[in-house]
């Protein structure tokens, strides 16, 4: 979905979330800006990066954030970081556009 997303706004993305992470440079949670990229772990518990989505709103004075996401069971959704499932299973964040 990201790759998608941002292919559409003329960036070229890795295929993976894993790789993505690399595509741009980390920024802090409570730095984080709508287009900024989120990493998650899987829920397979393998560690390392499984999911990842793009930031709609943010609360840098909270570290909290809301982003977009292709959920497998679920499709297309929105989500925030404070639901329990994302808010255990943040990794980092990166700015792909600047």
């Amino acid at each position: 979905f990201t790759s998608y997303v941002y292919k559409h706004m003329g960036y070229r993305l890795d295929r993976t979330s894993r790789g993505q992470i690399n595509n741009g440079r980390r920024v802090a949670r409570n730095e984080l800006k709508p287009g900024d990229l989120v990493f998650f772990n899987g829920r397979a518990g393998r560690g390392g990066i499984g999911h990842v989505g793009i930031v709609t709103e943010a609360d840098n004075g909270s570290g909290t954030f809301t982003f977009i996401h292709a959920a497998c069971s679920t499709g297309v959704r929105t989500s925030n970081s404070t639901e329990s499932y994302y808010r255990s299973r943040y990794v980092s964040a990166c700015r792909v556009i600047e």
